[in-house]
Protein backbone atom coordinates (compact mmCIF):
# COMPACT_ATOMS: atom_id res chain seq x y z
CA UNK A 1 0.00 0.00 0.00
CA UNK A 2 1.46 3.56 -1.02
CA UNK A 3 0.97 6.16 0.54
CA UNK A 4 -0.01 10.14 -0.05
CA UNK A 5 2.43 13.15 0.92
CA UNK A 6 1.51 16.70 0.78
CA UNK A 7 4.39 19.13 0.14
CA UNK A 8 3.84 22.71 1.41
CA UNK A 9 7.38 24.02 0.60
CA UNK A 10 6.59 26.36 -2.11
CA UNK A 11 2.78 26.93 -0.98
CA UNK A 12 3.42 30.45 0.23
CA UNK A 13 0.26 32.55 1.04
CA UNK A 14 0.12 35.67 -0.56
CA UNK A 15 -1.21 36.96 2.70
CA UNK A 16 1.88 37.74 4.07
CA UNK A 17 2.97 39.25 1.06
CA UNK A 18 1.78 42.67 1.27
CA UNK A 19 2.60 46.19 2.72
CA UNK A 20 0.18 49.62 2.78
CA UNK A 21 2.18 52.06 1.03
CA UNK A 22 3.88 54.56 3.27
CA UNK A 23 2.66 57.98 3.06
CA UNK A 24 5.27 60.70 2.23
CA UNK A 25 6.61 62.45 4.80
CA UNK A 26 5.46 66.32 5.38
CA UNK A 27 8.20 68.14 6.69
CA UNK A 28 6.13 71.28 7.09
CA UNK A 29 6.88 71.79 10.63
CA UNK A 30 10.94 70.76 10.60
CA UNK A 31 11.96 73.41 9.83
CA UNK A 32 12.04 77.23 11.83
CA UNK A 33 11.49 79.48 8.64
CA UNK A 34 8.82 77.05 7.39
CA UNK A 35 6.88 77.59 10.77
CA UNK A 36 7.10 81.61 10.12
CA UNK A 37 5.41 80.68 6.94
CA UNK A 38 3.04 78.67 8.44
CA UNK A 39 2.16 81.73 10.29
CA UNK A 40 1.95 83.70 8.20
CA UNK A 41 -0.74 81.55 6.50
CA UNK A 42 -2.74 82.48 9.02
CA UNK A 43 -2.64 86.36 9.06
CA UNK A 44 -5.90 88.37 8.84
CA UNK A 45 -5.40 88.23 4.70
CA UNK A 46 -8.17 87.28 3.26
CA UNK A 47 -5.56 85.60 0.09
CA UNK A 48 -4.00 82.59 0.67
CA UNK A 49 -0.36 83.01 1.43
CA UNK A 50 2.20 80.80 0.43
CA UNK A 51 5.00 79.12 2.78
CA UNK A 52 8.52 80.31 1.93
CA UNK A 53 9.47 77.01 0.35
CA UNK A 54 6.73 77.75 -2.09
CA UNK A 55 8.02 80.49 -3.19
CA UNK A 56 11.09 79.63 -3.81
CA UNK A 57 10.14 76.94 -6.40
CA UNK A 58 8.39 79.83 -7.71
CA UNK A 59 4.60 77.97 -6.63
CA UNK A 60 1.56 79.98 -7.56
CA UNK A 61 -2.68 79.33 -7.67
CA UNK A 62 -4.68 80.43 -10.28
CA UNK A 63 -7.74 78.97 -8.27
CA UNK A 64 -8.66 79.47 -5.54
CA UNK A 65 -7.30 82.60 -4.38
CA UNK A 66 -8.76 82.93 -0.66
CA UNK A 67 -7.87 81.73 2.44
CA UNK A 68 -11.34 80.99 3.11
CA UNK A 69 -14.23 79.96 0.88
CA UNK A 70 -18.04 77.88 0.49
CA UNK A 71 -18.12 75.07 -1.78
CA UNK A 72 -21.07 72.84 -3.37
CA UNK A 73 -18.84 69.79 -2.49
CA UNK A 74 -16.13 70.57 -4.84
CA UNK A 75 -13.27 72.94 -5.05
CA UNK A 76 -11.33 73.54 -8.17
CA UNK A 77 -7.34 73.87 -7.57
CA UNK A 78 -4.94 75.03 -10.54
CA UNK A 79 -1.23 76.27 -10.12
CA UNK A 80 2.16 76.40 -11.34
CA UNK A 81 5.62 75.74 -10.12
CA UNK A 82 8.18 77.29 -12.18
CA UNK A 83 11.00 76.07 -10.85
CA UNK A 84 10.14 71.97 -11.20
CA UNK A 85 13.77 71.01 -11.70
CA UNK A 86 14.71 71.43 -7.83
CA UNK A 87 11.87 69.48 -7.07
CA UNK A 88 12.87 65.67 -5.96
CA UNK A 89 9.27 63.96 -6.96
CA UNK A 90 6.73 64.46 -9.64
CA UNK A 91 3.71 64.82 -7.89
CA UNK A 92 1.87 67.63 -5.61
CA UNK A 93 0.13 66.20 -2.51
CA UNK A 94 -3.11 68.13 -1.24
CA UNK A 95 -4.31 66.87 1.59
CA UNK A 96 -8.48 67.44 2.66
CA UNK A 97 -9.22 67.26 6.33
CA UNK A 98 -13.12 67.00 7.66
CA UNK A 99 -13.44 69.06 10.65
CA UNK A 100 -15.97 66.29 12.10
CA UNK A 101 -15.40 62.65 11.19
CA UNK A 102 -18.12 59.81 9.56
CA UNK A 103 -17.55 57.26 12.43
CA UNK A 104 -18.00 54.34 10.03
CA UNK A 105 -15.51 55.22 8.00
CA UNK A 106 -11.73 54.15 8.80
CA UNK A 107 -10.22 57.11 7.15
CA UNK A 108 -10.97 60.76 7.80
CA UNK A 109 -8.91 62.41 6.13
CA UNK A 110 -8.20 61.59 1.82
CA UNK A 111 -5.45 62.82 -0.13
CA UNK A 112 -4.61 63.20 -3.50
CA UNK A 113 -1.69 62.98 -5.79
CA UNK A 114 -1.67 65.35 -8.71
CA UNK A 115 1.02 65.05 -11.58
CA UNK A 116 2.84 68.23 -12.10
CA UNK A 117 3.22 68.41 -16.07
CA UNK A 118 5.14 70.93 -17.59
CA UNK A 119 5.23 72.99 -14.90
CA UNK A 120 1.27 72.54 -13.82
CA UNK A 121 -1.08 70.67 -11.95
CA UNK A 122 -5.36 70.84 -11.68
CA UNK A 123 -7.73 68.77 -10.10
CA UNK A 124 -11.04 69.38 -9.23
CA UNK A 125 -11.68 68.11 -5.69
CA UNK A 126 -14.08 66.89 -3.30
CA UNK A 127 -15.13 67.54 0.02
CA UNK A 128 -16.02 63.66 0.84
CA UNK A 129 -17.61 63.98 4.04
CA UNK A 130 -20.26 66.11 3.22
CA UNK A 131 -21.60 69.44 5.51
CA UNK A 132 -19.14 71.26 7.36
CA UNK A 133 -15.54 72.85 7.34
CA UNK A 134 -12.79 71.49 5.95
CA UNK A 135 -9.25 72.31 5.93
CA UNK A 136 -6.89 71.83 2.58
CA UNK A 137 -3.58 71.35 2.46
CA UNK A 138 -1.49 71.52 -0.88
CA UNK A 139 2.28 69.83 -0.45
CA UNK A 140 5.91 70.20 -2.53
CA UNK A 141 8.23 67.49 -3.09
CA UNK A 142 11.75 68.13 -1.25
CA UNK A 143 14.14 70.07 -3.08
CA UNK A 144 16.89 67.90 -2.12
CA UNK A 145 17.71 64.51 -3.45
CA UNK A 146 17.77 62.92 0.64
CA UNK A 147 14.07 64.50 0.54
CA UNK A 148 12.58 62.34 -1.76
CA UNK A 149 9.34 61.02 -0.36
CA UNK A 150 9.02 63.90 1.61
CA UNK A 151 6.44 66.72 1.22
CA UNK A 152 6.62 70.82 2.11
CA UNK A 153 3.55 72.11 2.59
CA UNK A 154 3.24 75.67 -0.01
CA UNK A 155 -0.55 76.70 1.17
CA UNK A 156 -3.44 75.76 2.67
CA UNK A 157 -6.97 77.12 2.94
CA UNK A 158 -10.59 76.61 4.41
CA UNK A 159 -13.66 75.02 2.65
CA UNK A 160 -16.93 75.75 4.37
CA UNK A 161 -18.96 72.79 2.53
CA UNK A 162 -22.75 73.65 2.17
CA UNK A 163 -23.81 70.82 0.68
CA UNK A 164 -24.75 67.64 2.80
CA UNK A 165 -24.31 65.01 0.04
CA UNK A 166 -21.50 62.66 0.60
CA UNK A 167 -19.37 62.39 -3.02
CA UNK A 168 -16.10 60.30 -1.66
CA UNK A 169 -14.08 59.86 -4.33
CA UNK A 170 -11.81 56.41 -5.42
CA UNK A 171 -8.80 57.88 -3.61
CA UNK A 172 -5.15 56.77 -5.33
CA UNK A 173 -1.92 56.69 -3.02
CA UNK A 174 1.09 58.11 -4.23
CA UNK A 175 2.43 54.34 -5.51
CA UNK A 176 -1.13 54.24 -7.51
CA UNK A 177 -0.98 57.60 -9.25
CA UNK A 178 2.85 56.88 -9.87
CA UNK A 179 2.29 53.03 -11.42
CA UNK A 180 -0.42 54.29 -13.74
CA UNK A 181 -3.57 52.73 -11.73
CA UNK A 182 -7.28 53.69 -13.23
CA UNK A 183 -10.38 52.01 -11.64
CA UNK A 184 -13.23 52.04 -14.46
CA UNK A 185 -15.36 50.62 -11.88
CA UNK A 186 -16.56 51.29 -9.23
CA UNK A 187 -16.65 55.07 -9.94
CA UNK A 188 -17.36 56.64 -6.26
CA UNK A 189 -15.58 56.20 -3.39
CA UNK A 190 -18.89 55.09 -1.01
CA UNK A 191 -21.37 52.83 -2.60
CA UNK A 192 -24.46 50.79 -1.54
CA UNK A 193 -24.30 46.79 -2.17
CA UNK A 194 -25.66 43.62 -1.64
CA UNK A 195 -22.83 41.17 -0.47
CA UNK A 196 -20.16 41.93 -3.34
CA UNK A 197 -19.22 44.64 -5.43
CA UNK A 198 -17.99 44.36 -9.27
CA UNK A 199 -14.00 45.79 -9.61
CA UNK A 200 -12.51 46.62 -13.13
CA UNK A 201 -9.18 48.63 -13.29
CA UNK A 202 -6.30 49.10 -15.94
CA UNK A 203 -2.66 48.59 -15.28
CA UNK A 204 0.06 49.97 -17.55
CA UNK A 205 1.13 47.03 -20.06
CA UNK A 206 4.36 46.78 -18.48
CA UNK A 207 3.14 45.91 -15.42
CA UNK A 208 5.19 43.40 -13.56
CA UNK A 209 2.55 41.23 -11.86
CA UNK A 210 0.68 38.97 -12.87
CA UNK A 211 -2.56 39.72 -10.33
CA UNK A 212 -3.84 42.42 -8.78
CA UNK A 213 -4.64 42.07 -5.07
CA UNK A 214 -7.83 43.04 -3.30
CA UNK A 215 -8.10 43.47 0.10
CA UNK A 216 -11.36 43.80 1.92
CA UNK A 217 -11.43 44.80 5.79
CA UNK A 218 -14.03 45.42 8.47
CA UNK A 219 -13.62 45.81 12.05
CA UNK A 220 -9.83 44.39 12.35
CA UNK A 221 -10.59 41.25 9.83
CA UNK A 222 -9.71 41.12 6.58
CA UNK A 223 -9.39 38.64 3.35
CA UNK A 224 -7.83 39.10 0.32
CA UNK A 225 -8.69 38.33 -3.82
CA UNK A 226 -6.67 37.75 -6.64
CA UNK A 227 -7.91 38.89 -9.74
CA UNK A 228 -5.63 38.38 -12.54
CA UNK A 229 -4.56 40.44 -14.94
CA UNK A 230 -4.71 40.08 -18.89
CA UNK A 231 -3.90 42.74 -21.25
CA UNK A 232 -3.78 45.66 -18.96
CA UNK A 233 -7.40 44.69 -17.47
CA UNK A 234 -8.12 43.19 -14.28
CA UNK A 235 -11.78 42.39 -13.67
CA UNK A 236 -14.05 40.25 -10.96
CA UNK A 237 -16.92 40.39 -8.05
CA UNK A 238 -15.60 41.03 -4.67
CA UNK A 239 -17.28 39.60 -2.13
CA UNK A 240 -18.25 41.77 1.18
CA UNK A 241 -17.28 38.81 3.39
CA UNK A 242 -18.58 40.67 6.59
CA UNK A 243 -22.13 40.97 6.64
CA UNK A 244 -23.43 44.00 6.46
CA UNK A 245 -21.89 47.34 7.69
CA UNK A 246 -19.33 49.56 5.61
CA UNK A 247 -16.13 47.63 4.44
CA UNK A 248 -12.78 49.17 3.19
CA UNK A 249 -11.48 47.62 0.25
CA UNK A 250 -7.63 48.78 -1.19
CA UNK A 251 -6.85 47.63 -4.17
CA UNK A 252 -2.37 46.37 -3.88
CA UNK A 253 -0.12 46.81 -7.22
CA UNK A 254 2.60 44.41 -7.29
CA UNK A 255 5.93 45.94 -6.95
CA UNK A 256 8.81 43.91 -8.64
CA UNK A 257 11.77 44.66 -7.16
CA UNK A 258 10.91 43.57 -3.47
CA UNK A 259 8.05 41.13 -4.34
CA UNK A 260 5.55 42.72 -2.65
CA UNK A 261 1.87 44.51 -2.95
CA UNK A 262 1.35 48.01 -1.94
CA UNK A 263 -1.68 49.81 -1.33
CA UNK A 264 -2.47 51.66 -4.70
CA UNK A 265 -6.53 52.90 -4.17
CA UNK A 266 -9.14 52.29 -1.74
CA UNK A 267 -12.68 53.09 -1.74
CA UNK A 268 -15.90 51.95 0.31
CA UNK A 269 -18.57 49.75 -0.20
CA UNK A 270 -21.77 49.72 2.40
CA UNK A 271 -23.58 45.98 2.51
CA UNK A 272 -26.87 45.95 2.82
CA UNK A 273 -26.28 41.97 3.37
CA UNK A 274 -26.39 40.03 6.43
CA UNK A 275 -24.89 36.83 4.13
CA UNK A 276 -21.02 35.94 5.27
CA UNK A 277 -18.78 34.50 2.73
CA UNK A 278 -16.49 31.41 3.47
CA UNK A 279 -12.47 32.63 3.93
CA UNK A 280 -10.82 31.48 1.05
CA UNK A 281 -6.51 31.84 1.08
CA UNK A 282 -4.52 31.30 -2.61
CA UNK A 283 -1.08 30.40 -2.09
CA UNK A 284 1.21 31.60 -4.75
CA UNK A 285 1.11 28.13 -6.51
CA UNK A 286 -2.77 29.30 -7.68
CA UNK A 287 -1.08 31.97 -9.87
CA UNK A 288 2.54 29.72 -10.55
CA UNK A 289 0.70 26.78 -11.81
CA UNK A 290 -1.97 28.82 -13.79
CA UNK A 291 -5.04 27.29 -11.62
CA UNK A 292 -8.42 29.23 -12.15
CA UNK A 293 -11.17 28.08 -9.78
CA UNK A 294 -15.29 28.62 -10.66
CA UNK A 295 -15.88 26.22 -7.78
CA UNK A 296 -15.01 27.40 -4.74
CA UNK A 297 -14.94 30.74 -5.68
CA UNK A 298 -14.05 33.85 -3.91
CA UNK A 299 -18.09 34.49 -3.42
CA UNK A 300 -18.86 31.29 -1.41
CA UNK A 301 -20.59 31.88 1.23
CA UNK A 302 -19.33 30.24 4.52
CA UNK A 303 -22.26 28.34 5.84
CA UNK A 304 -23.35 25.14 4.33
CA UNK A 305 -25.82 22.47 4.98
CA UNK A 306 -25.34 20.42 1.37
CA UNK A 307 -22.94 16.76 1.49
CA UNK A 308 -21.70 18.01 -1.79
CA UNK A 309 -18.84 20.29 -2.36
CA UNK A 310 -18.83 21.36 -6.09
CA UNK A 311 -15.33 21.88 -7.60
CA UNK A 312 -14.79 22.56 -11.27
CA UNK A 313 -11.81 25.38 -12.65
CA UNK A 314 -9.46 25.01 -15.51
CA UNK A 315 -5.32 24.99 -16.62
CA UNK A 316 -3.69 27.88 -18.28
CA UNK A 317 -2.24 25.15 -20.85
CA UNK A 318 0.82 28.31 -21.27
CA UNK A 319 1.89 27.72 -17.89
CA UNK A 320 4.65 25.18 -17.28
CA UNK A 321 3.90 22.11 -16.30
CA UNK A 322 0.62 22.33 -16.97
CA UNK A 323 0.62 18.97 -18.90
CA UNK A 324 1.40 17.42 -15.94
CA UNK A 325 -1.71 17.99 -14.14
CA UNK A 326 -3.60 15.21 -14.71
CA UNK A 327 -6.08 15.00 -11.47
CA UNK A 328 -6.51 17.58 -8.51
CA UNK A 329 -6.21 16.87 -5.62
CA UNK A 330 -9.15 17.78 -2.48
CA UNK A 331 -8.59 17.09 0.92
CA UNK A 332 -11.30 17.82 3.32
CA UNK A 333 -10.54 18.06 6.91
CA UNK A 334 -13.13 18.56 9.97
CA UNK A 335 -10.97 20.40 12.27
CA UNK A 336 -12.79 19.77 15.39
CA UNK A 337 -12.67 15.80 15.10
CA UNK A 338 -9.66 15.59 13.05
CA UNK A 339 -10.08 13.44 10.89
CA UNK A 340 -9.06 14.36 6.76
CA UNK A 341 -10.94 12.23 3.61
CA UNK A 342 -9.40 13.05 0.15
CA UNK A 343 -10.61 12.92 -3.48
CA UNK A 344 -9.40 13.37 -6.98
CA UNK A 345 -11.16 15.18 -9.94
CA UNK A 346 -9.94 14.35 -12.78
CA UNK A 347 -8.59 16.90 -15.46
CA UNK A 348 -9.34 16.72 -18.98
CA UNK A 349 -8.56 19.54 -22.05
CA UNK A 350 -7.04 21.73 -19.15
CA UNK A 351 -10.25 21.41 -17.39
CA UNK A 352 -11.87 19.42 -14.19
CA UNK A 353 -15.14 19.44 -12.41
CA UNK A 354 -16.57 17.08 -9.86
CA UNK A 355 -17.45 16.27 -6.19
CA UNK A 356 -15.88 16.18 -2.89
CA UNK A 357 -18.09 15.96 0.16
CA UNK A 358 -18.35 16.39 4.21
CA UNK A 359 -19.01 12.92 5.18
CA UNK A 360 -18.12 13.83 8.64
CA UNK A 361 -20.92 15.69 9.82
CA UNK A 362 -21.42 18.90 11.43
CA UNK A 363 -18.79 21.65 12.49
CA UNK A 364 -16.17 23.13 11.02
CA UNK A 365 -14.62 22.13 7.78
CA UNK A 366 -11.20 23.35 5.87
CA UNK A 367 -11.00 22.43 2.15
CA UNK A 368 -7.71 22.41 0.29
CA UNK A 369 -7.73 21.91 -3.44
CA UNK A 370 -3.84 20.54 -4.83
CA UNK A 371 -2.63 19.64 -7.36
CA UNK A 372 0.81 17.12 -8.29
CA UNK A 373 3.69 18.51 -7.83
CA UNK A 374 6.28 19.39 -10.41
CA UNK A 375 8.79 17.06 -8.96
CA UNK A 376 8.16 13.35 -7.54
CA UNK A 377 11.09 12.35 -5.76
CA UNK A 378 10.13 8.69 -5.10
CA UNK A 379 7.64 6.28 -7.65
CA UNK A 380 6.01 4.78 -3.93
CA UNK A 381 4.92 8.65 -3.19
CA UNK A 382 2.50 11.12 -4.85
CA UNK A 383 3.56 14.25 -3.60
CA UNK A 384 1.17 17.65 -4.14
CA UNK A 385 1.40 20.97 -3.61
CA UNK A 386 -1.78 23.11 -1.76
CA UNK A 387 -3.10 25.89 -3.99
CA UNK A 388 -6.01 27.13 -2.58
CA UNK A 389 -7.82 26.71 1.12
CA UNK A 390 -10.99 27.49 2.25
CA UNK A 391 -13.08 27.63 5.36
CA UNK A 392 -16.57 26.25 5.57
CA UNK A 393 -19.18 25.99 9.01
CA UNK A 394 -20.98 22.64 7.68
CA UNK A 395 -25.02 22.27 9.35
CA UNK A 396 -27.80 19.92 8.71
CA UNK A 397 -26.33 17.44 7.15
CA UNK A 398 -25.73 13.76 8.70
CA UNK A 399 -22.63 11.63 9.27
CA UNK A 400 -21.89 9.64 6.20
CA UNK A 401 -18.21 8.75 6.69
CA UNK A 402 -18.50 4.88 5.50
CA UNK A 403 -21.08 5.45 2.83
CA UNK A 404 -19.90 8.19 0.43
CA UNK A 405 -16.82 8.31 -2.24
CA UNK A 406 -14.10 9.23 -1.96
CA UNK A 407 -10.12 8.67 -3.60
CA UNK A 408 -9.98 5.55 -5.30
CA UNK A 409 -13.37 4.28 -3.77
CA UNK A 410 -15.92 5.40 -6.92
CA UNK A 411 -18.99 3.60 -4.83
CA UNK A 412 -21.20 6.15 -7.11
CA UNK A 413 -19.59 5.17 -10.72
CA UNK A 414 -22.24 3.35 -12.43
CA UNK A 415 -19.99 0.62 -13.61
CA UNK A 416 -19.69 0.12 -9.67
CA UNK A 417 -23.15 0.58 -8.96
CA UNK A 418 -24.25 -1.90 -11.90
CA UNK A 419 -21.62 -4.64 -10.54
CA UNK A 420 -22.42 -4.98 -6.83
CA UNK A 421 -26.24 -5.10 -7.57
CA UNK A 422 -25.13 -8.08 -10.08
CA UNK A 423 -23.02 -9.39 -7.41
CA UNK A 424 -25.70 -9.65 -4.57
CA UNK A 425 -28.86 -10.44 -6.97
CA UNK A 426 -31.07 -12.55 -4.88
CA UNK A 427 -29.05 -12.47 -1.72
CA UNK A 428 -30.71 -10.72 1.41
CA UNK A 429 -28.88 -10.50 4.05
CA UNK A 430 -26.14 -8.48 5.19
CA UNK A 431 -22.95 -10.92 5.92
CA UNK A 432 -24.15 -13.05 2.60
CA UNK A 433 -23.97 -9.94 0.80
CA UNK A 434 -20.07 -8.79 1.80
CA UNK A 435 -19.03 -12.41 1.80
CA UNK A 436 -20.39 -12.52 -1.82
CA UNK A 437 -18.68 -9.27 -2.49
CA UNK A 438 -15.31 -10.34 -0.98
CA UNK A 439 -15.41 -13.54 -2.97
CA UNK A 440 -15.70 -12.05 -6.38
CA UNK A 441 -12.76 -9.32 -5.35
CA UNK A 442 -10.50 -12.06 -4.37
CA UNK A 443 -11.39 -14.31 -7.66
CA UNK A 444 -11.71 -11.37 -9.86
CA UNK A 445 -8.05 -9.68 -9.36
CA UNK A 446 -4.93 -11.40 -9.70
CA UNK A 447 -2.31 -9.76 -7.74
CA UNK A 448 0.20 -7.43 -9.29
CA UNK A 449 3.83 -8.90 -8.57
CA UNK A 450 5.80 -6.45 -10.32
CA UNK A 451 3.97 -3.65 -8.98
CA UNK A 452 4.88 -4.90 -5.51
CA UNK A 453 7.87 -5.58 -6.41
CA UNK A 454 8.67 -2.18 -8.17
CA UNK A 455 6.66 -0.32 -5.06
CA UNK A 456 5.11 1.45 -7.82
CA UNK A 457 2.18 4.22 -7.11
CA UNK A 458 -0.23 6.09 -9.36
CA UNK A 459 -2.80 8.54 -7.94
CA UNK A 460 -5.10 7.37 -10.33
CA UNK A 461 -5.38 3.82 -8.74
CA UNK A 462 -9.28 2.73 -8.04
CA UNK A 463 -12.08 1.05 -7.37
CA UNK A 464 -12.96 1.40 -11.21
CA UNK A 465 -10.07 0.80 -12.97
CA UNK A 466 -9.22 -2.51 -10.75
CA UNK A 467 -12.63 -4.11 -12.00
CA UNK A 468 -11.11 -3.15 -15.48
CA UNK A 469 -8.42 -4.46 -15.02
CA UNK A 470 -8.37 -7.53 -12.82
CA UNK A 471 -4.69 -6.73 -11.23
CA UNK A 472 -3.69 -4.60 -8.90
CA UNK A 473 -2.09 -5.00 -4.78
CA UNK A 474 -3.69 -4.60 -1.91
CA UNK A 475 -4.82 -1.08 -2.15
CA UNK A 476 -6.65 -1.85 -5.34
CA UNK A 477 -8.03 -5.10 -3.59
CA UNK A 478 -9.47 -3.20 -0.70
CA UNK A 479 -10.59 0.01 -3.15
CA UNK A 480 -12.71 -2.36 -5.26
CA UNK A 481 -14.57 -4.34 -2.16
CA UNK A 482 -15.27 -0.71 -0.10
CA UNK A 483 -16.35 0.55 -3.46
CA UNK A 484 -18.73 -2.17 -4.51
CA UNK A 485 -19.99 -2.68 -0.43
CA UNK A 486 -20.86 1.20 -0.33
CA UNK A 487 -22.69 0.92 -3.53
CA UNK A 488 -25.45 -1.32 -2.47
CA UNK A 489 -25.71 0.75 1.23
CA UNK A 490 -23.08 -0.95 3.34
CA UNK A 491 -21.10 0.93 5.50
CA UNK A 492 -17.44 0.01 4.91
CA UNK A 493 -14.09 1.41 4.98
CA UNK A 494 -10.15 0.90 4.04
CA UNK A 495 -8.24 0.01 7.02
CA UNK A 496 -4.65 0.69 6.75
CA UNK A 497 -2.01 -1.24 8.64
CA UNK A 498 1.08 -3.76 8.50
CA UNK A 499 1.26 -7.27 7.46
CA UNK A 500 4.48 -8.15 7.22
CA UNK A 501 4.75 -4.75 5.31
CA UNK A 502 2.07 -1.80 4.39
CA UNK A 503 -1.00 -3.34 4.06
CA UNK A 504 -4.57 -2.30 3.32
CA UNK A 505 -8.12 -4.34 4.16
CA UNK A 506 -11.93 -3.88 4.48
CA UNK A 507 -13.97 -3.18 7.76
CA UNK A 508 -17.64 -3.76 6.47
CA UNK A 509 -21.16 -3.35 8.99
CA UNK A 510 -22.81 -6.40 8.96
CA UNK A 511 -26.23 -6.61 11.14
CA UNK A 512 -24.75 -3.91 13.10
CA UNK A 513 -21.58 -5.51 13.93
CA UNK A 514 -18.41 -4.09 12.04
CA UNK A 515 -16.20 -7.41 10.77
CA UNK A 516 -12.93 -7.51 8.93
CA UNK A 517 -11.88 -8.94 5.36
CA UNK A 518 -8.86 -9.38 3.46
CA UNK A 519 -9.75 -10.02 -0.21
CA UNK A 520 -5.89 -9.88 -0.86
CA UNK A 521 -5.09 -12.53 1.41
CA UNK A 522 -8.13 -14.42 0.40
CA UNK A 523 -6.86 -14.51 -3.35
CA UNK A 524 -4.31 -16.91 -4.05
CA UNK A 525 -0.73 -16.85 -3.15
CA UNK A 526 2.54 -16.10 -4.73
CA UNK A 527 5.24 -18.82 -5.83
CA UNK A 528 8.25 -18.09 -7.79
CA UNK A 529 7.55 -14.47 -8.29
CA UNK A 530 4.50 -15.43 -9.88
CA UNK A 531 1.06 -15.12 -8.47
CA UNK A 532 -1.61 -18.15 -8.26
CA UNK A 533 -5.08 -18.35 -7.78
CA UNK A 534 -6.14 -20.27 -4.69
CA UNK A 535 -9.34 -18.45 -2.96
CA UNK A 536 -10.28 -18.98 0.75
CA UNK A 537 -12.24 -17.72 3.10
CA UNK A 538 -9.59 -17.83 6.15
CA UNK A 539 -10.14 -13.96 5.75
CA UNK A 540 -13.72 -13.10 5.70
CA UNK A 541 -14.25 -12.18 9.45
CA UNK A 542 -11.84 -14.45 10.68
CA UNK A 543 -11.21 -14.65 14.50
CA UNK A 544 -9.88 -11.38 15.79
CA UNK A 545 -6.67 -13.34 17.40
CA UNK A 546 -6.46 -15.04 14.68
CA UNK A 547 -6.15 -12.19 12.25
CA UNK A 548 -3.77 -10.02 14.94
CA UNK A 549 -1.26 -12.88 14.15
CA UNK A 550 -0.62 -11.55 11.10
CA UNK A 551 -2.24 -7.93 10.76
CA UNK A 552 -1.74 -4.76 12.91
CA UNK A 553 -4.31 -2.03 12.27
CA UNK A 554 -2.64 1.63 11.92
CA UNK A 555 -5.72 3.60 10.90
CA UNK A 556 -8.79 4.47 8.40
CA UNK A 557 -8.50 6.31 5.08
CA UNK A 558 -10.93 7.91 4.31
Amino acid sequence: MKKVIVLFVVAILLVGCQKEEEQPIDKSSDNPKEQEAVADIKSEVSAIQFSNYAEEVGFSLRTPSDSTINAQNTVQIQGEIENTAVLSDDEVWIVVTPESQIEELKHSEFNYYLPIKSGEFAKEISMHNGLGEYQVSIRLPGSEAEDEGSYVEAANFTVNNQSEDIQREVEYTKYGVEQELELIRPEQGLNELDQSIYVEGVVPKDYGGEMVLVQVEREGENRQVMLPVKDGLFTGDIPLYFGKGNHLVRIQLYNEEDGLYYDSAMFYARNQSESAFAEMEAYRTYTDRGITLQDPSWDTVNEWDELEYPIKGEIDPDTPGADEITHIIVMVNHVGEGEESGYLVPVENYQFEGNAYFRFGPGEYEVTVNVPSMEQHDQSMFYFESVVKVGHQVAHITDQRDLLPSRGIESDHPEIIQKAEEITAGIHGEREKAKAIYEFVAQHVAYDVEKAEKDIFDIGDSALTTLESGIGICQDYAFLATALLRAIGMEAHYVEGYAGERHAWVEVKTDGKWIEMDPTWGAGYIQDGTFHFNYNEDYFDPAPSFFAETHTREGIMY
